[in-house]
């Protein structure tokens, strides 16, 4: 199934290629990339192939709907080992940053998941990135442990982490 939602001011759906120009726009951008924790797209095809990989995940593309415009992606992914619990990851265009539409999209984020019968949302953010921290804030996440990663593949920036979780159940 497909899934595609509303809100006030974006369309919330799958990739598809004529998105790519869009993607590529702000998965070039350095500070849009570092708040992810993705590598910066530094061409076209790039772009597509990871346009192709959110849509295997099951990101959804945040579409501006008075433009046309696809401006960041949202997505839930499954918990290994949790029943019912999936993980929550965004970017956002640094272009629109701090006018409101991360936090229009993770409502409609929130609500889709809790009529999917979901019972635990978690984000886990660099604590460099106060943004994020503030957007999950807001729509009801709370913080929970700061740890570090030592994975080889996290940028060093991005090894200091903390979780934040919603209970939805």
């Amino acid at each position: 199934m497909e899934v595609r939602l509303e809100t006030k001011r974006l369309y919330l759906r799958p990739f598809g290629s004529a998105d790519v120009e869009d993607l590529f726009e702000y998965a070039n951008q350095i500070k849009v990339a570092r708040a992810a924790g993705f590598s910066c797209c530094e061409t076209l095809p790039q772009a597509m192939l990871f346009g192709a990989m959110l849509q295997r995940a099951g990101s959804l593309m945040l579409e501006l709907k008075e433009t046309q415009k696809v401006i960041g992606n949202i997505g839930l992914y499954q918990v290994a080992h949790k029943d019912k619990v999936c993980e929550l990851g965004y970017a956002l265009n640094e272009d629109y940053w701090h006018k409101g539409y991360m936090s229009e999209a993770l409502g409609a984020v929130v609500t889709y998941a809790k009529a999917r019968g979901l019972k635990r949302l978690e984000a886990r953010v660099a604590r460099h990135n106060q943004a994020s921290s503030k957007v999950l804030l807001k729509n009801g996440f709370l913080a929970g442990e700061k740890y570090h990663v030592d994975d080889w593949y996290v940028e060093n920036e991005n090894k200091d982490q903390q979780l934040f979780y919603l209970e939805l159940a």
